[in-house]
């Protein structure tokens, strides 16, 4: 468990976009066009005379239906907000295609693109955003003070509770952390980013079953994520359920991992898994991909060496030195297999 900070100097993933993502993008834009084009051949069938009319009702009612159905998890005032936001978009573009005028479209973009900036600037509040900051300088204590500000003038707001958890966390306050998490989620039931941070409370206390429980509900809100997938495939390698565990670090060694450090933990503990599953040529296979990210090493060590000391970085610590002999062991047989082929 590991805080994640802003590293651009870190060597990133070398993975690109997951196949299922490319799938998507490609396939997303074509089902949309086509879905025109059909509806467009009837409505020129149906009332010819009228074809630009109710194609652009008919798009603009089809994006508040999808737009409805994405935010149905939502508050119902969450829901209505966005129908509202949405409306100087839905209609310019429906106006835009009955004039044939291009310039009404943008304009509703336009007006909707504002309203979004001044409800983003006006509902976070200031104490938040300053608490954010002093947290990502890690100043726990002026963003701890902060925050309690924030949940005193807005108690609705979840994301204070689940900044306050983070803060908690750092602290080794592990009750008030898991408190303060249940809390953001009785605000936000499907907020997936909180269910990761009470998985990591979990997994800082070597409270395995518990941390797996949160990382499989975060991934089930947000299917593929490979940061969640890796922090899932971890549990479940400490409760040596070795096959699952394989499993999800495959998914997350094929997805984008936010850090390097991350795809390097991720090979290391899937080649483990592996390797006690009894399948050595594909463990081999995952050592090899370790040693892409060989380079991340010394920022992990460094990261770990400054954690906190949650009973679960002992385990990290004694994993590195695990995993540096295995990229220095094959580091050695590549020299020498290179030497000999020369």
């Amino acid at each position: 468990m590991t805080k994640q900070k802003d590293r651009s100097s870190s060597p990133s993933s070398s993975h690109g976009l997951s196949p299922r993502e490319l799938r998507f993008s490609f396939f997303l834009p074509v089902i949309i066009t086509l879905a025109v084009w059909l509806a467009g051949a009837i409505i020129l069938l149906i009332v010819p005379g009228q074809f630009n009319t109710v194609l652009g009702l008919l798009v603009a009612l089809s994006l508040v239906i999808y737009l409805i159905y994405y935010t149905r998890h939502e508050r119902r005032s969450v829901q209505i907000t966005a129908v509202l936001f949405a409306l100087p978009t839905l209609a310019g573009i429906t106006w835009g295609m009955i004039v044939g005028n291009l310039g009404y479209t943008f304009a509703g973009l336009g007006v909707t693109a504002v309203l979004l900036l001044l409800q983003r600037l006006f509902n976070t509040p200031i104490s938040y955003r300053t608490a954010h900051r002093a947290w990502v300088r890690g100043d726990y204590a002026t963003a701890l003070d902060l925050i309690n500000r924030s949940i005193a003038a807005r108690p609705d707001f979840w994301q204070s509770y689940q900044l306050r958890a983070l803060i908690h966390l750092m602290n080794m306050a592990f009750a008030a952390a898991e408190r303060d998490a249940r809390a953001a989620l009785e605000r936000k039931p499907n907020a997936h980013p909180v269910y990761n941070t009470l998985g990591q409370i979990y997994l800082a206390q070597n409270r395995f079953a518990e941390a797996e429980e949160a990382f499989a509900a975060a991934l089930a809100l947000t299917p593929g994520y490979a940061l969640y997938n890796y922090h899932l495939g971890l549990s479940r390698y400490r409760l040596g359920q070795h096959r699952t565990a394989a499993e999800a670090l495959a998914a997350a060694t094929q997805g984008t991992l936010p850090l390097a450090e991350y795809d390097l933990q991720a090979c290391y503990y899937l080649a483990r898994s592996l390797e006690a599953l009894g399948e050595t040529e594909k463990a081999q296979e995952a050592l090899a991909l370790m040693a892409r990210f060989a380079n991340a090493l010394p920022t992990l060590r460094r990261d770990l060496e400054n954690q906190p000391e949650y009973p679960h970085v002992a385990l990290m610590r004694a994993d590195m030195t695990e995993l540096q002999a295995r990229l220095n062991t094959g580091q050695a047989a590549k020299n020498l297999a290179e030497k000999y082929t020369a």
